[in-house]
């Protein structure tokens, strides 16, 4: 399994949910892009993409409990 963040969005809103997912899950490679070309939705929330499908939340700390539940079905 693949998710993956936007650099920018890591720098605006979801940092603590990159690094708090890529120090829990070996078996899940949590990348980092560049740009994944959802800029207005990156200027305003954290999100992930995860099999194509955006996973969004109001704080990082939902966006990981999101992710752990896609992670817990995977």
């Amino acid at each position: 399994m693949k998710i993956k963040f936007c650099e920018k969005n890591i720098d605006r809103f979801s940092k603590p949910a990159y690094k708090e997912l890529k120090s829990k899950y070996d078996d899940v490679k949590v990348k980092k892009d560049g740009c994944l070309k959802e800029c207005r939705l990156c200027r305003t929330e954290p999100f992930a993409i995860v099999k194509g499908e955006i996973v969004r939340a109001e704080t990082p700390k939902k966006l990981v409990k999101k992710l752990e539940k896609i992670i817990a079905k995977n």
